[in-house]
């Protein structure tokens, strides 16, 4: 019995390592927005005009889900968090914001303002542009 003992706790550690990184390892489901499907497609002006007119309604319609965007450039910024590229909108003041995570500044050697851009993004609601995440270029 003294002799199986190390054996039975070797094989127990063994298992919970397994299970451990089974659970909380690599998933085989496509996690990145680009590989997801797309759940609709819109022009910038209409997205935020749909927020802005009723935002309850665009919310149970595009909150969380993957959309594709397509739009004019107005506006580039980058810092710490990423790169944002703000699509124009019928208001002057406020637009469709679009955000790269990753790479900070990368992108925005690529974008410019007048540009005509085709974005697939994560929608998350309107705070006072509406917002859009883990954006890349359809």
């Amino acid at each position: 019995m003294k002799k199986l003992l190390p054996i039975l706790i070797l094989l127990l550690v063994l298992l919970l390592g397994f299970l451990f990184i089974k659970r909380n390892g690599p998933s085989d489901s496509p996690t990145a927005v680009w590989e997801q499907e797309t759940e609709a497609k819109i022009e910038a002006i209409q997205l935020f005009d749909e927020f802005l007119n009723d935002e309850t309604g665009a919310n149970e319609k595009y909150l969380n889900k993957i959309i594709e965007v397509s739009g004019e450039v107005s506006t580039v910024r980058s810092n710490e968090a990423g790169t944002s590229v703000i699509l124009k909108t019928n208001d002057p003041a406020l637009g469709v914001r679009c955000r790269f995570e990753r790479n900070p500044g990368k992108e925005l050697e690529r974008y410019s303002v007048g540009q005509h851009v085709r974005l697939k993004c994560l929608c998350s609601g309107m705070v006072q542009d509406v917002e859009l995440v883990q954006c890349k270029e359809k």
